[in-house]
């Protein structure tokens, strides 16, 4: 409520009643009038805002790093009474700045605001474009919105807050990874078997003459009928390929509250990249970690599956990965059950005396494991027998040609 406006409005009805009791018909005129239209003014900023939407419009609420989308802001007058003017103030991540625009200081850390001023008629629209550049991974949220505006005279000034909030997703980088080789011990799948050591019998990839030993659920009956002589089923050797990514969201040692920002992108773009890399080979992808979600209070765990969203699902998980770790890795993987022969793929930046026991075990029961490492400082020498594979060097380089 403005003070002032308010104080104006009731000495003027003050001096309308002195002309009432003096009989002063000038007086009394005037104020009447001055009054009236202070009246007038303080119903008009009080339904100023009634009516008035506000939008924000993406071309595409998810994108990958590098990608730019446009934002549209959207405001609409749905009533007759027009506003003589209309500041909107919308709360947006400064890393998202619109491109060759400006964000004012926010009291939200690591929040900029976005302020348009503008009039409207009664029953128009009005639209502002902006481009944002995605320059880094993350789950971005806009918002809210902050409405000021006044009667015509602007004595009411009047503010609302609008709580509409939208989120952009940018997804991680994705890299070619060099020489990642995912090893398997189950025995049927959908990869092609490099070596005929078992079959799998849901894959047909022939017929041949029945042989002395062959079972009898192999022989086609059909095909014997037609051919006049007994004809059994070949089958096409192959290997399932179930691949658990572990990623280890702690990149400072176990139980340090601080985290290295690079080192924790690195973590995240190799485990995108396995897993579209997987994902391409037909193999069922799951992800495990120590990270956490926003307004979550559990680590992440997604089963492997190969169901046709399941990629888009990790890689949503991984944009939205915080370093807040609630549970070591090694905890997260006790907690959970995993399928029998799956290949493990631990991606981090640190090894810890608990998480080697735990791959060692993992081993021990059947599990292949290999090791990722992003790292700048080497790995421990004393792996047990566990591959370990340094991206380091590697990622250093691709840095440097896609800052």
């Amino acid at each position: 409520m403005n003070l002032l406006g308010e104080a104006w409005l009731w000495a003027f009805g003050g001096l309308f009643l002195l002309g009432l009791f003096f009989k002063d018909g000038t007086l009394l005129a005037l104020s009447g009038l001055i009054f009236l239209s202070g009246g007038v003014a303080r119903l008009w900023s009080r339904w100023s805002l009634l009516g008035v939407q506000c939008q924000r419009l993406f071309s595409q609420q998810r994108a990958f790093v590098g990608e730019a989308v446009e934002v549209t802001l959207r405001v609409s007058n749905y009533k007759i009474l027009p506003l003589p003017w209309l500041e909107v103030e919308d709360q947006w991540p400064e890393a998202m700045a619109p491109i060759g625009g400006k964000l004012t200081p926010s009291s939200v850390q690591r929040f900029g605001c976005l302020t348009n001023l503008a009039s409207l008629a009664g029953h128009e629209r009005l639209s502002w474009r902006y481009r944002v550049m995605c320059r880094g991974r993350g789950y971005y949220p806009f918002g809210p919105f902050r409405l000021r505006s006044a009667d015509i005279f602007g004595l009411f000034p009047r503010e609302e807050r609008r709580e509409e909030v939208d989120y952009l997703l940018v997804y991680p980088r994705v890299v070619p990874l060099p020489d990642v080789v995912l090893p398997s011990h189950r025995p049927f799948g959908e990869v092609k078997a490099q070596e005929r050591l078992f079959e799998d019998p849901i894959r047909t990839m022939g017929l041949r003459e029945y042989q002395s030993g062959d079972p009898l659920k192999r022989i086609h009956w059909r095909a014997s009928a037609r051919h006049r002589e007994l004809l059994v089923k070949v089958y096409e050797p192959t290997i399932t390929l179930h691949v658990i990514i572990l990623l280890n969201a702690a990149t400072m040692g176990e139980y340090t509250p601080s985290y290295d920002p690079v080192l924790l992108e690195r973590a995240i773009t190799v485990a995108a990249s396995v897993a579209k890399h997987a994902f391409d080979h037909r193999c069922a992808v799951g992800l495990y970690s120590s990270g956490s979600l926003p307004h979550s209070d559990e680590p992440i765990h997604l089963t492997p599956s190969r169901h046709p969203t399941q990629l888009t699902r990790i890689f949503e998980t991984l944009a939205m990965l915080m370093p807040i770790t609630l549970s070591t890795l090694e905890g997260v993987v006790r907690s959970h059950r995993l399928p029998w022969g799956a290949t493990i793929v631990l991606v981090t930046a640190v090894m810890s005396d608990a998480l080697l026991a735990t791959l060692l075990r993992l081993k021990g029961t059947g599990h292949p494991v290999v090791v990722l490492w992003v790292a700048d400082e080497a790995p421990p020498r004393e792996m047990g027998g566990v591959p370990v594979q340094n991206l380091a060097a590697y990622l250093r380089v691709w840095e440097r040609e896609n800052p």
